[in-house]
């Protein structure tokens, strides 16, 4: 009965202090490819996307040579974008972002940086449902706090980017 007593209070004082531990980052790959980014100092270099859902984001880490830039889509409690352009560094609000299906390119920030995912781009035409098909372009411009401010489709988006570089 004491045995039974202990174990009961030891089960209680751990569960108690797990509670104050630092939550645990969940996180699941879902992807890995082997692609090309680009930057306005160098086009089309091999890169390796690697897809992470890490607690309630969706990181995108892409790596060439020894560095790793990436980006995490969130959701809740509104869709926003964050990149860092190192492993460690501070994640900032993208300023804007735009989709070309045809050529199945993601670029960030007026083409700062640009890769080739066609793994995120088919996973976009889908969840986008008829509002998305048919589409060519797709852009977003986002406000200081990261919420989306701006979109755009097909040709829309040369006037919002005409906008941007204003």
């Amino acid at each position: 009965m004491l045995v039974s007593k202990r174990s009961k209070v030891l089960t209680a004082l751990l569960a108690l202090c797990s509670g104050l531990a630092a939550p645990a980052v969940i996180a699941e790959e879902l992807y890995t490819i082997n692609t090309t980014c680009s930057t306005p100092t160098s086009q089309n270099f091999s890169c390796q996307v690697q897809a992470v859902d890490v607690d309630d984001s969706t990181e995108y880490r892409h790596r060439f040579g020894s560095r790793t830039v990436s980006y995490r889509v969130m959701e809740d409690p509104y869709v926003r974008i964050e990149g860092r352009a190192q492993a460690g560094a501070a994640w900032t609000s993208v300023k804007n972002a735009t989709i070309n299906f045809k050529t199945e390119q993601l670029c960030f920030n007026s083409e700062a940086f640009c890769v080739n995912n066609p793994t995120f781009l088919a996973d976009v035409l889908t969840q986008g449902g008829h509002a998305i098909q048919g589409r060519t372009r797709l852009g977003m411009a986002f406000a200081d706090n990261g919420r989306v401010d701006v979109a755009c489709f097909d040709n829309g988006c040369d006037r919002l980017m005409e906008a941007i570089q204003k």
